[in-house]
């Protein structure tokens, strides 16, 4: 079942209904996802969802991944 049909069970919609911006940032979640797969294919130490978060953070500008990530170590720190 391709993405965007998942997507539009999920908010009861259908993919008819959606607009093109919102099928359009469907399609692109897609891609991340199949790119997350792809990595973790050859990375099994991974997770897939860590490394979808992670190429999504990568689309932010780099002061915005910086506040997030000293922002989400103060929420959640390293253990050692």
């Amino acid at each position: 079942m391709p993405f965007v049909d998942l997507v539009a069970k999920e908010t009861q919609t259908t993919p008819e209904e959606l607009t093109s911006e919102q099928r359009a940032q469907v399609e692109h979640s897609a891609q991340l996802w199949n790119q997350a797969y792809a990595i973790v294919s050859h990375r099994p130490d991974l997770d897939a969802s860590d490394v979808y978060h992670a190429l999504r953070t990568l689309e932010l500008p780099p002061a915005e991944r910086l506040r997030r990530g000293l922002t989400r170590v103060r929420v959640r720190p390293h253990a050692r």
